[in-house]
């Protein structure tokens, strides 16, 4: 039977809470908005459309957030399977290898493992989407580059999918969570896709899985 992800991820008390909306703002009701979508049914590819008469950068900011719980959640459940010694380079198969680099600790691109690169990677989206003059609560302007930075960060979430499929398929598998991984990367997909928010070049490791389940 296939487990809920939920329940897995209730194994594990060590991992981060998620991100949570404040009841009512403006963010909190476009996020009712979108899962309402979600459930009702509708094809994926008309949910992640703009809904007339909202800000653009509203509505990303609220899937930004969406996809970090989702994918944080997804990755969670089989980190205890992504060990230093099974995936000691953060890569996508034998021809994509990823290297970490930020602002503090690597100024320069470097190979680290899979779980190393994850950690990063949650902590670095996390101080961002609880930043405020990157992600604002209040009602106020958000920032000129604020796009760039979400498509920075929604890249590097994309890499997580492509970690999860290649080497991690199994474990998806053995847990029965196909069918919601799956759901997950084409909601992801679609709307990354209806905002242009990651280079073409970027997909290629997972284009013939996408081909399949997308299309």
């Amino acid at each position: 039977m296939a487990l809920c992800l939920k329940q897995v991820f209730a194994k594990d008390k060590t991992f981060r809470p998620r991100k949570r909306f404040e009841p009512g703002t403006q963010r909190f009701e476009l996020y009712k908005k979108a899962q309402a979508s979600l459930k009702s049914g509708l094809d994926l590819r008309s949910v992640v459309r703009l809904p007339p008469g909202e800000n653009i950068d509203d509505w990303i900011a609220v899937h930004v957030v969406d996809f970090f719980n989702r994918i944080n959640l997804i990755y969670g459940t089989m980190a205890e399977r992504c060990s230093e010694t099974s995936c000691p380079v953060m890569a996508g198969g034998p021809r994509y290898e990823y290297r970490w680099q930020d602002e503090r600790q690597y100024r320069r691109p470097a190979k680290l493992s899979a779980p190393r690169y994850m950690a990063l990677l949650m902590d670095w989206i996390e101080g961002l989407i609880n930043d405020e003059e990157v992600f604002p609560t209040r009602v106020v302007p958000f920032p000129k580059n604020f796009q760039q930075v979400c498509t920075k960060i929604l890249t590097r979430l994309f890499r997580v999918f492509v970690h999860v499929y290649i080497h991690h398929f199994d474990s998806i598998l053995s847990m029965g969570a196909e069918a919601h991984v799956n759901t997950c990367y084409k909601h992801f997909y679609y709307f990354i896709r209806e905002f242009s928010l990651v280079d073409q070049r970027e997909l290629e490791p997972l284009r013939e899985m996408t081909e399949r389940i997308c299309h």
